[in-house]
């Protein structure tokens, strides 16, 4: 049995759907397998964008699947067991499929949310690593790479060859990482080095998209700029200046996979009043304009 019968046969949607309507259409597209990948790397089963116009509540017993739900326009609601999330724009609600029924509910329509239907041991490796208990709901920064993963799962190919599931299995890998880091905020042990430097690290972690100074650092700190960007080199292996790009530079991908703006508009947002000077500092950084990268990435 495939993956697209033993779905439909986990599936009731009520009210019935419509003449000519099928329960795929809740689904999106199902992936062509390849035998020797399918049940060890992660591996995309189904997915797409979907737009649900209509007030529908979809129950599916267990399936031997995990499910990424990323709503983008309206509000949905995922009911399992006794606790209900709200699926809001902007959420991402990730949920083991295996052990128990639950339900999918249409709370405003049109609802339009990008789902992946996924397997593979990454996921139960994942989940035995912190407290997850069945399903997990967050809400991804505006330059968070999970967002970026998911704009990648989105432009790739469902057909059955070792190259595609491979490029499937490095961007759910990422996307999972991503994900765990964010949700259990798990930090290295960066306490080593002087309290001021970390002080300034999570200060441009915060603050990227502003204006920023080494001045204004010599003056916060009173010591020369060049004694703290070679300190600041000595603990993170790059000078803060540095960083900060590569910080803006880092949100700007995840702007170029996740949005349709354009690339003035992206360079203002991360902090970069000069669109020419934003688009220099990408060349140098990915080998191509920022616009190339978009094209060549969503082929």
């Amino acid at each position: 049995m495939t993956f697209a019968e033993r779905y439909e046969q986990s599936l009731m949607i009520t009210p019935a759907l419509p003449a000519g309507h099928s329960a795929h259409s809740f689904a999106g597209t199902f992936y062509e397998l390849l035998d020797e990948t399918a049940y060890r790397l992660p591996t995309v089963l189904c997915g797409g964008n979907i737009e649900v116009d209509s007030h529908y509540t979809l129950t599916f017993k267990p399936m031997n699947c995990c499910m990424l739900l990323y709503t983008k326009a309206g509000c949905g609601s995922l009911r399992l067991r006794t606790r209900t999330y709200l699926l809001e724009q902007d959420t991402l609600v990730y949920l083991d499929c295996h052990t128990a029924s639950f339900l999918l509910e249409t709370s405003h329509a049109p609802w339009r949310f990008t789902l992946f239907l996924v397997q593979g041991d990454l996921f139960s490796c994942y989940n035995s690593l912190v407290p997850f208990e069945t399903a997990v709901l967050h809400t991804p920064a505006p330059y968070s790479p999970i967002l970026k993963s998911l704009g990648l799962l989105l432009s790739g190919d469902t057909a059955a060859n070792l190259y595609n599931k491979l490029t499937d299995a490095g961007i759910l890998t990422e996307l999972m990482t991503n994900l765990w880091l964010e949700v259990y905020d798990l930090k290295g042990n960066d306490t080593k080095c002087a309290a001021y430097l970390l002080e300034i690290k999570r200060y441009l972690d915060v603050t990227f998209t502003e204006p920023f100074r080494l001045d204004d650092l010599e003056k916060r700190y009173h010591m020369s700029k060049y004694r703290i960007c070679h300190e600041f080199s000595d603990s993170f292996g790059i000078p803060p200046l540095k960083y900060l790009n590569r910080k803006r530079l880092e949100a700007a991908v995840n702007l170029l996979f996740s949005t349709d703006k354009r690339i003035h508009e992206i360079a203002l947002e991360v902090g970069y009043e000069n669109t020419n000077h934003f688009i220099n500092l990408f060349k140098k950084e990915y080998g191509t304009t920022p616009q190339a990268y978009r094209e060549a990435h969503q082929t």
